[in-house]
């Protein structure tokens, strides 16, 4: 088994699944896949959808912000968006 700390890549997401003990399998459970798509899905290895970063903030972690548990994707927006603007 494959630690959380190295299959998730969003630091947030990882600190709050720790403090919670919320598992791979448990978000796998709630965003409808299995857990390797999902380990995929939290490592960046595949893409997460908005509705299923929405959906693991809502069932999982509904004490915090979407943007606060996904910021790496929120940043990079921001960072491209403020590119497209030049």
């Amino acid at each position: 088994m494959v630690p959380v700390s190295q299959s998730v890549a969003f630091e947030n997401l990882r600190a709050e699944m720790g403090r919670s003990g919320c598992t791979i399998a448990d978000i796998a459970r709630t965003i409808g896949v299995t857990r390797d798509t999902a380990r995929n899905k939290l490592s960046r290895k595949t893409p997460i959808m908005l509705d299923e970063a929405i959906a693991i903030q809502r069932a999982c972690f509904s004490s915090c912000d979407v943007r606060y548990l996904f910021h790496e994707i929120w940043d990079e927006c921001l960072a491209n968006d403020a590119q497209g603007s030049d």
